[in-house]
């Protein structure tokens, strides 16, 4: 039996930006962002900010409240990004690349070779001796 070497590549992704962005425009007063960027302390604390605010309007305090909170949502334009770099850091691996070894040598061009095969073989265009016949030369 020949050696065979099988790459693969797996990403590991932290948070997105403009989803992050996104989230802070549309939802920010209510801390859906830091929410999405694990950040629930403080998600909490803006929710609660924006309930107590807005039961408590009428009677004027509320606007203190509604105030703070809009205050914090115009600095969240600057935190963002910042929060989305700690976070993806954390993470540490963008791109990582595992290597899988065994007895032989196999080649990206090889797999594609075998996805096609198989392909052929499903369709009905070859049948089963042939796809058979055929997997054993590129393996």
């Amino acid at each position: 039996m020949s050696n065979q070497s099988v790459s693969v590549n797996m990403n590991i992704e932290g948070k997105n930006i403009v989803i992050a962005y996104v989230l802070w425009w549309f939802l920010g007063s209510f801390g859906i962002h830091r929410f999405y960027l694990g950040r629930t302390g403080t998600g909490i604390t803006q929710l609660v900010l924006l309930i107590i605010g807005a039961l408590t309007s009428f009677i004027l305090i509320g606007y203190l409240f509604l105030g703070i909170l809009g205050i914090w949502w115009v600095l969240d334009a600057f935190f963002v990004h910042k929060i989305v770099k700690e976070h993806n850091n954390s993470v540490g691996i963008k791109n990582s690349t595992i290597s899988i070894s065994k007895s032989g040598e196999f080649h990206n061009n090889s797999l594609h070779q075998l996805e096609k095969l198989h392909s052929l073989y499903e369709k009905g265009v070859i049948n089963k001796e042939q796809y058979e016949k055929k997997k054993a030369e590129f393996l």
